[in-house]
């Protein structure tokens, strides 16, 4: 079998396992360092393509072929803003109405603040299901925390940050919490749930050593990327720190996601209100 070949049966097989943890949706750089860790790819660039191309390629090839569905690989770097109307206003109304959440937070949600997009990507989907907040740096970033984080936080809001475990991850979440603190004058609940020391060592986590292209030297040093960890390790993490951090249990307010085979209690407050709120609306006519 060929080289592309062999990548296409290790990343078919790689995707039936995130199947069956209930990790997809999952993104190309959690598989890329999944089968890195493995030993099946090498993080090395051995010509003129990036060391992950080949995994793009053959990624394309299992869901244009029809072997993996197309949504099961997200893409955090592309999106669809759709700003078309409806034909009136209460057709919009109910058309919105099964997506309008009601807080479990009771106004205190916090915000899990993010080092990679990609991490945001895989994460989503649990955030969504705890109806908290969730957000990307992207990096070391100034303008975005200022002009988007900073007006939806204020003082004494815990924020959860997960990322690289690095001299350039201190570096990205000192600067986050400064300048957040600063725009909103006032101290966060701030706390990093990954990476930390003990879940590199508990995980037995690859260190590797970075540069950073910002110093002349380039600042050789030891790191631990997010994306060394499982994305099940993660996404357990995190479900657990906010399932505690809940002010009342979730099935109170919402009817639980499928895949977390929780009994659903028969007086959920959420769907009540929408079926009370549809019921109001058709009566009151177009």
């Amino acid at each position: 079998m060929s080289k592309i070949g062999i990548l296409r049966e290790l990343l078919f097989d790689l995707l039936q396992e995130h199947k069956r943890d209930n990790t997809i949706p999952t993104n190309a750089r959690f598989l890329f360092y999944e089968l890195v860790q493995r030993g099946q790819l090498s993080k090395e660039k051995t010509g003129a393509r990036r060391p992950d191309q080949d995994l793009h390629d053959a990624l394309t090839d299992i869901r244009a072929n029809g072997r993996i569905p197309w949504d099961w690989v997200v893409d955090e770097t592309r999106s669809l803003d759709d700003y078309t109307g409806y034909k009136s206003i209460k057709d919009g109304a109910l058309s919105k109405l099964p997506y309008i959440n009601l807080d479990p937070w009771h106004g205190r949600a916090p915000l899990n603040l993010t080092e990679s997009r990609s991490l945001a990507g895989v994460l989503r989907d649990i955030v969504v299901e705890y109806r908290a907040r969730i957000a990307s740096t992207n990096g070391q970033c100034g303008g975005f925390l200022r002009t988007e984080i900073a007006p939806v936080l204020r003082p004494g809001d815990r924020v959860i940050y997960l990322g690289d475990l690095d001299l350039s991850g201190g570096q990205i979440e000192g600067n986050a919490q400064r300048v957040l603190e600063r725009e909103i004058d006032g101290a966060l609940v701030w706390e990093r749930l990954a990476l930390t020391e003990t879940q590199v060592r508990e995980h037995n986590l690859p260190v590797i050593i970075k540069h950073d292209r910002r110093y002349k030297d380039n600042r050789p040093h030891e790191a631990v990327e997010t994306e060394a960890i499982s994305q099940r390790v993660l996404i357990d993490i995190l479900r657990a720190r906010l399932g505690r951090l809940l002010p009342e249990p979730l099935v109170r307010v919402q009817k639980p996601a499928p895949w977390t085979k929780t009994p659903r209690l028969p007086k959920e407050r959420e769907t009540r209100q929408r079926r009370q709120t549809a019921a109001l609306l058709r009566r009151r006519g177009s």
